[in-house]
């Protein structure tokens, strides 16, 4: 025995259309609810070939209060569901033109309107979308790059305008464009080429920082076990390829005017 329908909408097909902008919370419809008892429904619910486009929340708050909206042979108590058809009507249009200017969104929930105009009508241009829902045209753009590059919409060689004008989606550069790109590799690749790798240090500078430093270590040496000296050893080469790691990357460097102060305190003793 099939069970009798209970809400509205087990009874009304909702147009997917309806389905752009999101619904309203619990605490909102029962104050929608609770005005429409008071004031009775303002404006009715619209239908487009049979299936509900617009009304969604009104017939939600209505229900919450307790307002019949299902016969008891599980039909749709029209008696008490104001309504008009909307035949012939752009239902995204509709839609938006019913909802923008009375729904507060947030950045996420407009994010999310802009998605979907683009899921379903992806013919339609970067500043159209962005008129209908009062988006930036640059934000429906990288929008729609997005969802491109993750497959959810597929890529169009034509849009239309808002006058109906079917236009190229991506426009080819100009001649002027390609050519002021062309300069700009060439500026850039001679200002490479001009920056040379700054030479060596003198020998006489080398020595100079070196001496003392090799002086230490050999000093330390001599008095340790060979192991330890080993370990030494060991312990010098990576501090030593940790300084350049950081010198190579940019890191800036403890300077001091003394060559052995990066020197481990037991070489700065011996020296």
């Amino acid at each position: 025995m099939t069970s009798k329908p209970k809400s509205w909408r087990d009874c009304i097909a909702i147009h997917p259309a309806a389905e752009l902008f999101p619904l309203m919370g619990e605490d909102e419809l029962r104050e929608l609810g609770e005005d429409i008892r008071k004031h009775g429904l303002c404006e009715g619910v619209a239908l487009l070939d049979g299936e509900l486009l617009d009304g969604r929340n009104r017939l939600d708050a209505m229900e919450m209060i307790g307002v019949k909206l299902v016969t008891g042979n599980g039909q749709p108590e029209w008696a008490n569901i104001p309504f008009r058809n909307v035949k012939g009507a752009d239902p995204v249009a509709f839609v938006l033109s019913k909802n923008i200017h009375r729904r507060h969104l947030t950045a996420e929930q407009r994010r999310e309107l802009v998605e979907r105009l683009i899921k379903a009508a992806p013919y339609k241009s970067d500043r159209q979308i962005a008129d209908e829902c009062k988006s930036n045209r640059n934000t429906v753009c990288r929008i729609r790059v997005q969802l491109e590059q993750a497959g959810d919409v597929a890529r169009s060689a034509t849009r239309t305008d808002r006058k109906g004008r079917k236009q190229a989606a991506h426009k080819p550069p100009t001649k002027a464009a390609v050519m002021a790109a062309a300069d700009r590799a060439e500026v850039r690749l001679e200002e490479s080429q001009q920056q040379k790798t700054p030479p060596p240090p003198p020998a006489d500078v080398v020595e100079h920082y070196t001496a003392p430093i090799r002086a230490a270590i050999r000093k330390a040496l001599e008095g340790m076990t060979r192991p330890d000296g080993l370990r030494l050893i060991t312990a010098l080469r990576n501090e030593l390829r940790e300084t350049e790691t950081k010198y190579l990357d940019g890191e800036a460097l403890v300077s001091s005017t003394s060559p052995m102060s990066k020197s481990p305190e037991f070489l700065r003793r011996n020296a």
